[in-house]
């Protein structure tokens, strides 16, 4: 049976259990003929819900052992699919009154209860013994809560626990709470791969800066707090038409004005966009050059001093040769401290491991530059006294460009004390590698310097990713004396959506391997099948992922925030009241 969803308007003062009685009523319900719907052995089950809530619900079966308590789980349409009870008198009372595995409860089948109302409203609601429309519920207490997909928002079922009136405690709704918390955790784990690998990009870009970015996939439409600010529905539905149908330009024309977009690929079907807005526009830094392949920008300041604008694109140069397992693929932009003691005669390149960092610091540098490894060290305070500080100190009189790889190695004292000679330096080009490392000296380093070139992964590079998979492989097929193969879409798709933990360093692995196995079956074409074994399987879900993914989140928010609650509620898009569940449930003082 489908439920009706009603949207009354409710007054503050409006009894909720009077709404209720009205919407059954209105169903031409009456007291005594309100009874649990039949079980429909042709109703489909949700199999999804039920994957996600086995073991929670397994776990209660001891829990609620000759407690009287009888626990039910639905689905949208208010079919139980799951119960646990134990044979004492109230769950047979329950039993023989209709309420079993695959028995309807919407509210315009039996009346007001835990179950239809909590997907009635999409709230918790607690319902007691009289206040039940069917005379055949009311000689029990229930508290009933709906599950909400923390992807899509969308409802996906209910949890409730019945007893009877006498023994009605304030503990059902924490009880209860906390099951739909682990089942919301597992039904995302059972999300598709796209979709979850979605989730987790949209966390990672949002959770440590302030940019605009909105995120689509099959089932899931996510928005950061700042994008949210300015679009209205109809631009999210605008935006993610054009990304569905791969039109998304460069520029999109939305209620607000005309919006830069930067748009990526997550999986098969998931876009990932930045967005500039027009009061956010850059404009061009004369004499800021750009490595080949790069896009010239003028990086828009937040109030922390980081970057979170994107600009228009300039004239492509031509695409650097990817060698060495390294490529220069990114954004490339002017640093936000412009007029605030930045020097246009540091770089800076950011990106995550594997991405390029080393190829792009040397492109901009150029190959007469001095290039000083700081990883090579056997320490921090190493890295710093022995190879970055003699660097620094011959710069002057050689007169020839520095790159300092890795400086996010460094301890905070050296790089406050690197930032300040890049502050001073008047003299030779010095261009400085980092990963995307939250700590604040990092940040130091990477704002003083007059331009700084940002890089992504190969998941997020859209068609360039196929564009550096092909050259690849024809370097390799080169340096092995072998033709080069034809490499299908499909094939070059798939590998972009690896999980590759090092980047391109991963990819030349792999794309190595692939090779091999080619070559030694005699084939002169790269298909899915051409992948390794261990390259085509997916990351396996795993229980509670949401919840680590959201920990992380937290912690580094209230670090961002140097722990006040209601900027890190504000920087990641929650309310105060969420924000301090949360941490309560993760133990965050």
């Amino acid at each position: 049976m489908t439920q009706t969803v009603h949207s009354p308007s409710v007054a503050p003062d409006e009894d909720p259990v009077d709404l209720s009685w009205r919407r059954s009523a209105s169903c031409g319900l009456t007291p005594k003929s309100a009874r649990p719907g039949a079980p429909d052995p042709l109703a489909s089950r949700s199999h999804r819900l039920a994957e996600a809530a086995r073991p929670v619900m397994d776990d209660l079966d001891d829990v609620l052992k000759d407690t009287g308590a009888m626990l039910l789980l639905a689905d949208r349409e208010g079919r139980v699919i799951r119960s646990v009870r134990d044979s004492t008198r109230i769950a047979r009372m329950l039993l023989k009154r209709g309420v079993d595995d695959g028995a309807t409860l919407t509210e315009d089948a039996v009346g007001n209860n835990g179950i239809g109302t909590a997907l009635e409203t999409r709230a918790g609601v607690f319902i007691h013994g009289e206040q039940h429309f069917a005379e055949v519920l009311r000689d029990f207490a229930c508290y009933g809560h709906p599950i909400i997909d923390p992807l899509t928002r969308r409802l996906v079922g209910a949890v409730d626990l019945t007893g009877m009136s006498a023994d009605a405690s304030r503990m059902f709704a924490p009880f209860v709470r906390k099951i739909v918390a682990d089942i919301e955790a597992r039904y995302v784990d059972t999300a598709r791969a796209d979709d979850r690998e979605l989730w987790r990009r949209f966390v990672e870009r949002t959770r440590s800066s302030d940019t605009a970015t909105c995120a689509f996939g099959d089932e899931v439409v996510l928005a950061s707090h700042s994008s949210l600010e300015r679009l209205d529905s109809r631009d999210l539905a605008r935006l993610r038409r054009l990304a569905e149908q791969d039109e998304i330009a460069d520029a999109v024309e939305l209620s607000v004005g005309t919006v830069r977009v930067l748009s990526s690929r997550v999986g098969r079907r998931g876009h990932l966009l930045d967005l500039t807005f027009p009061d956010q526009h850059p404009t061009p830094t004369p004499g800021t050059s750009s490595p080949p392949g790069h896009t010239s920008t003028r990086a828009v300041a937040s109030t922390r001093g980081r970057t979170s604008g994107r600009a228009a694109a300039s004239p492509p140069g031509p695409e650097p040769r990817v060698g060495a397992g390294n490529d220069a693929g990114g954004e490339d932009g002017a640093g936000p401290g412009a007029g605030v003691g930045a020097t246009t005669r540091a770089h800076a390149v950011v990106g995550p491991s594997g991405s390029g960092r080393t190829t792009t610091a040397t492109t901009i540098a150029g190959p007469d530059a001095v290039h000083v490894r700081l990883a090579h060290a056997d320490s921090a305070d190493a890295a710093w006294r022995e190879l970055a500080v003699p660097a620094l100190r011959e710069l002057g009189t050689r007169g020839r460009p520095l790159v300092l790889d890795d400086i996010d190695l460094l301890e905070d004292a050296d790089l406050r004390r690197l930032a300040a000679r890049l502050g001073s330096a008047e003299d030779a080009l010095v261009v400085v590698t980092s990963r995307q490392d939250p700590r604040p000296a990092v940040t130091e380093v990477v704002d003083v310097c007059g331009a700084r070139t940002v890089l992504r992964p190969l998941h997020e590079r859209g068609e360039e990713g196929g564009a550096i998979v092909r050259r690849m492989i024809a370097d390799l097929a080169a340096a092995r004396g072998l033709g080069t193969p034809v490499v299908t879409v499909r094939f070059a798709d798939a590998v972009c959506a690896l999980d590759l933990p090092n980047g391109l360093v991963s990819l030349r692995s792999v794309l190595a391997d692939c090779l091999t196995r080619t070559a030694s079956r005699g084939l002169t074409t790269l298909d899915v099948d051409s992948l390794p074994s261990h390259a085509r399987s997916t990351r396996p879900p795993r229980a509670g992922e949401l919840a680590r993914g959201e920990y992380d989140a937290i912690v580094a928010a209230l670090a961002d925030c140097d722990g006040v609650r209601a900027r890190a509620a504000k920087r990641l898009g929650i309310s105060r009241t969420t924000l301090y569940a949360r941490m309560r449930e993760f133990g965050l003082s």
